[in-house]
């Protein structure tokens, strides 16, 4: 039996240890109706619909700032361009990228659902578990890989407060890719990070507001002491010389670039669906989304430009923010440089820590609540994530598999089919018409089962979309020879592998009607199903699949219809 609703914290954990029995039933959510219901599965209701244009716009302002942000330009320096250039090139990828993360969260805004659920829709009841699963493995890598860095940062925090910091007995073996003090500040990370962990996704936008606020000062500061210090900007000292070679290679070359920063920008992308779901409203998501990204640029100028101060004044080009960070202590340990040091650190660490959650954590704990919805929801599924980040100790990662970061870097090409065949199935095959009630239903008559509950049009577009660059792709691990075309091909990966994914998919859809097809013949953005009653319910009153729902059924009415979205809840 169920523990009662009423029992203290102690006397729920005392139950739960009581028995195999009675461990199962209280980790057991009571909101899992089927495998595809639970609390945070079913459509959000009016109470979770937090984010406003300002939290979006203060979450990509925020996220800018970020370790890749600020050194984005070096890879484009370092092939001749001039500053003025490179920050063009990063600008344009990113306004690309902001035009893509708006029609992608879309749907998800409308329907209040996340990419899970969204992707039942497109590659099927039981297809769409593969595309959650390899976000999934993702997150966690990448979750690692952050906690590592915020860990780096609180060891240079920790360097500014103990002089002897720095000098402390190491005695981790260098083979194991880790020194004592990176080790002691990773594993605060882990503990600092863990209170976040508590946050669901509708109210850790406060976190974004926060950091845009104290990053950008802290990048201000970093700039206006290198500047000061240098006595200018010195952009000639970043100037690279370089091999003169044909227009055509340059151009190429300044194409993967640009791919290079979609390609960073890959896993956001695929990501929005997960917070577009809380919008209050679905221009908030387009007005915020839009304007945010592309204002990255200012992070990535203040990397470029503090580089070059830095590079003049010492010789050497500190682009990563921890490596310059040391640097400065390095060259003087006074008290007006720690101070410096330890506030901007410790705000690198706390933009390190909002991008791991927004990035990583976020999309892992949506993934494994549609994996295990009987056990898992958001909050658990952080906790989930943080716990196996830990455990995969990611500095191995780093340090002892450049084979598998060169994988990881190019695994872009996968995820911009993803995108774009769900993009079609959304605005193009389905006029913007999803039915809610078949996303919750696994049963072979249901309307997104398709054959065996895998959409075959999807999956074969999704390998037409990263067939296309994947010879490229093979070829940059250096162990095979591919032909130079390939090898272009792969330096437009991303964009190749969204055009070539959902073209295939809509051609497809367009001989091979697609279940449901009356559907598509709708007006464009009705609701297809009047009840927002699930599979599994025994009432319908007030209830998504037996889930209670709170707040008045009139006030979600209202806040449908304001949207545009006919609902009528019975």
């Amino acid at each position: 039996m169920a523990p009662p609703s009423d029992l203290t914290l102690t006397e729920k954990v005392k139950f739960a240890f009581s028995s195999p029995r009675n461990f199962h039933e209280a980790i057991t959510l009571r909101s899992a109706k089927s495998i595809f219901i639970n609390e945070d599965l079913v459509p959000s209701p009016p109470e979770r619909w937090t984010w406003t244009a300002w939290s979006y716009l203060a979450y990509w302002w925020s996220e800018s700032w970020n370790v890749s942000t600020w050194s984005l330009g070096s890879s484009l320096i370092a092939l001749g361009l001039s500053i003025g250039n490179a920050l063009v090139v990063i600008l344009f990828a990113n306004i690309l990228s902001a035009i893509v993360i708006v029609f992608n969260g879309f749907a998800a805004a409308r329907y209040h659902i996340g990419y899970p659920v969204l992707a039942r829709a497109t590659f099927g009841m039981y297809g769409h578990y593969f595309f959650v699963a390899i976000r999934a493995i993702l997150g966690i890598i990448w979750g690692g890989v952050q906690l590592y860095f915020e860990g780096q940062f609180i060891s240079i925090i920790l360097r500014c407060i103990f002089p002897s910091w720095a000098t402390m007995h190491n005695p981790i073996p260098a083979a194991q890719g880790i020194t004592i003090q990176v080790l002691i500040g990773f594993i605060i990370a882990f503990i600092f990070t863990i209170p976040f962990m508590l946050i669901h996704t509708t109210k850790i936008h406060y976190l974004f507001s926060v950091k845009s606020f104290v990053m950008p000062l802290a990048g201000l500061g970093i700039v206006i002491w290198a500047t000061k210090a240098n006595g200018g900007v010195s952009s000639e000292a970043i100037s690279v010389p370089t091999v003169k070679t044909s227009t055509a290679v340059f151009a190429f070359n300044i194409i993967a670039q640009f791919n290079a920063v979609m390609g960073s920008n890959s896993a956001l992308i695929v990501t929005v669906p997960d917070l577009a779901r809380y919008a209050r409203t679905p221009r908030d998501q387009i007005i915020g989304q839009l304007l945010g990204l592309p204002m990255s640029i200012l992070c990535c100028a203040f990397g470029v430009i503090t580089t070059s101060a830095v590079q003049n004044m010492w010789g050497e080009a500190y682009w990563n923010p921890y490596d310059l960070l040391n640097g400065i202590l390095d060259q003087t340990y006074s008290s007006k440089s720690r101070a410096g040091v330890f506030f901007a650190a410790a705000s690198f660490a706390f933009a390190t820590l909002g991008t791991s959650i927004a990035c990583n954590i976020v999309p892992f704990a949506a993934d494994v609540t549609c994996m295990l919805p009987r056990y898992m929801n958001i909050i658990r599924g952080q906790f989930m994530c943080l716990i196996i980040a830990f455990a995969i100790t990611p500095w191995h990662i780093l340090t002892s598999a450049p084979t598998f970061l060169n994988f990881l870097g190019g695994y872009s090409i996968f995820q911009g089919s993803v995108v774009s065949i769900m993009l079609v199935d959304y605005f193009f095959v389905r006029r913007g018409n999803f039915d809610l009630r078949a996303m919750y239903d696994g049963s072979s008559s249901s309307k997104y089962y398709y054959t065996w509950g895998v959409n075959w049009r999807s999956i074969i577009a999704f390998v037409a979309g990263f067939v296309v660059p994947l010879p490229g792709f093979v070829g940059s691990f250096g162990t095979v020879t591919v032909s130079t075309a390939a090898a272009r091909i792969f330096n437009l990966g991303w964009e190749m592998s969204f055009l070539f994914g959902g073209l295939v998919y809509w051609v497809l859809c367009l001989v091979f009607k697609v279940p449901g097809q009356e559907d598509c013949q709708r007006p464009w953005g009705e609701m297809v199903h009047d009840e927002w009653t699930l599979p599994g319910s025994e009432s319908s009153a007030n209830s998504l699949g037996g889930i209670e729902m709170p707040g008045e059924v009139e006030d979600y009415e209202k806040k449908s219809s304001e949207q545009g979205v006919h609902v009528n809840v019975v």
